[in-house]
């Protein structure tokens, strides 16, 4: 029998679901190879039960530890092991960490040959936090591979000493992108003055502020500790994103933050209760800092937690227009604004700003009326660097939504429209069917109308190269979008994919 050359085996892999590949282990050694890859590449440590504990076993392999690529670690699990501390405080013999995974093991071996034993041995085996964290410090240490890794430490109580030791313990070299969901008093237990990130390329923070009453303190650790630790990244950061749990003041960080000279990316999501992001000076100072390297800025407003949760869009659109006032950033390429919370006349009024150097423009989440398209339209048409991909929504498909695009924009090459309704004419009012069935929604007697519509037309000047359409309320779902790739590959010649 010929042998079939291991890059054969790779590509043959790529076309097959993860549950199907992981079926496939004893077919030869490249499906073992790639099928244990798939099991183990991703891993997530939450909850002190025995599939963690299965886990922390396996990882002790060398072999399985270095297939780890994206972990996720809330240590819960350490304050479950502090409350049983706190209620069983009988002392018992330290063990070695040979010994402790030795009971691990019987105990996983005993669950299977009997279900009657499923947590009491696990209690005795982990009865002190710090048999938890020795074992975690020990298996996540051994990780020399992870490359995404997600931290959540937020709702319970700090910890430092018992946690830092294991969840930093996997800042290697190999790591390119770090998520901190953190309440701000355990920042300043994990970004020391000695976190640092060799190689890191995006960073994620999403901040809880609201255990800190005090402005002193708060701000204390956002200059101190949160600042200085994203500055240590300065010579690799190129994606950051910034994020509040609810409205909290971080332009002290903003302002206190060094220039990163490889910052590309910028994400901020901006609370829509006031306050929001407190002084919007200081996202205008930190964009400003960043003008001559920022190719794409994403602006999302969010309703996440808060006092009230009320949102003030009125103070939110304020507050956007402060914070962006002024700023100019030459380099920008990208401006993607998300969010049904985001104001259709704020994002607007944010294109406006922007618009001079864009080539690449999403503006997603809020309904837009044709009039609306239309505006967004005439702002970014015209200009001597053309726009090259647009993604908008939510909008009403038509006929006439279709000519005015092709008409303002020739030369973009890839549209990506998120449709809410399907209309025969762009001012008709959308019906629905009173049927109550799993496909019942918009009347399909108007979307037959559109398709009849539409193929009555030609875009032939068009350059399109790709088109998305995404609606999620179709009736016979998979009928009308194999109608709608057939009426648009049609009608617009150009078209190499559709999806």
């Amino acid at each position: 029998m010929v042998a079939i050359p291991h890059e054969i085996w790779l590509h043959i892999a790529q076309f097959l679901p993860a549950l199907v590949l992981q079926d496939l282990l004893t077919v030869n050694s490249a499906f073992f190879q790639l099928a244990m890859d798939c099991r183990y590449r991703q891993m997530s440590f939450a909850y002190l039960d025995n599939r963690m504990l299965r886990r922390l076993a396996r990882l002790k392999d060398p072999l399985v530890a270095k297939r780890v690529r994206i972990l996720h670690v809330y240590p819960g699990f350490l304050k479950e092991a502090l409350d049983k501390e706190r209620h069983d405080p009988e002392p018992i013999l330290r063990r070695s960490l040979r010994d402790k995974l030795a009971d691990i093991a019987n105990l996983l071996l005993e669950q299977k040959r009997s279900a009657k034993h499923p947590r009491i041995r696990l209690i005795r085996t982990l009865k002190r936090a710090e048999d938890v964290v020795q074992i975690m410090l020990e298996v996540l240490s051994s990780l020399p591979n992870v490359t995404d890794y997600y931290v959540t430490w937020c709702g319970m109580p700090s910890i430092s000493a018992t946690a830092v030791p294991f969840l930093s313990t996997v800042f290697q070299g190999n790591l390119r992108k770090l998520s901190l969901d953190l309440s701000l008093e355990n920042m300043r237990n994990l970004l020391t003055p000695s976190f640092k990130v060799d190689n890191l390329q995006e960073l994620q923070l999403t901040i809880h502020s609201e255990n800190i009453d005090s402005v002193w303190e708060r701000n204390e650790i956002l200059t101190t500790h949160l600042a200085p630790a994203i500055s240590r990244l300065r010579s690799t950061l190129r994606i950051l994103t910034i994020q509040s749990w609810e409205p909290a003041d971080l332009s002290p960080m903003l302002c206190a933050v060094k220039r990163l000279p490889a910052l590309e990316q910028l994400v901020v999501a901006i609370p829509v209760e006031s306050t929001h992001l407190g002084d919007p000076r200081g996202l205008a100072q930190f964009l400003s800092a960043h003008r001559f390297t920022l190719r794409t800025l994403c602006l999302r407003a969010t309703q996440i937690g808060g006092r009230g949760l009320t949102p003030d869009l009125v103070s939110f659109d304020t507050w956007m227009r402060s914070a962006i006032s002024g700023v100019i950033l030459p380099k920008l390429r990208v401006l993607d604004i998300s969010s049904n919370l985001f104001p259709v006349y704020t994002s607007l009024s944010c294109l406006s700003h922007f618009s001079s150097t864009i080539t690449s423009l999403s503006l997603t989440g809020c309904y837009r009326t044709y009039d609306d398209v239309e505006e967004v339209l005439t702002m970014i048409s015209g200009r001597e660097q053309g726009l090259c991909r647009l993604r908008v929504g939510l909008v009403s498909l038509s006929p006439q939504l279709v000519d005015m695009i092709s008409a303002k924009l020739p030369e973009l090459n890839r549209l990506e429209l998120v449709v809410k309704y399907i209309l025969p004419h762009a001012w008709d009012s959308p019906e629905f069917s009173s049927r109550v069935t799993a496909g019942a929604g918009q009347q399909a007697e108007q979307i037959d109308v559109f398709l009849s519509e539409m193929n009555t037309r030609r875009y032939s000047h068009w350059n399109l190269d790709h088109m998305s359409v995404l609606a999620d309320f179709l009736p016979y779902r998979p009928h009308y979008e194999a109608l709608l790739e057939q009426t648009f590959m049609r009608c617009i010649p150009s078209i190499r994919s559709f999806t």
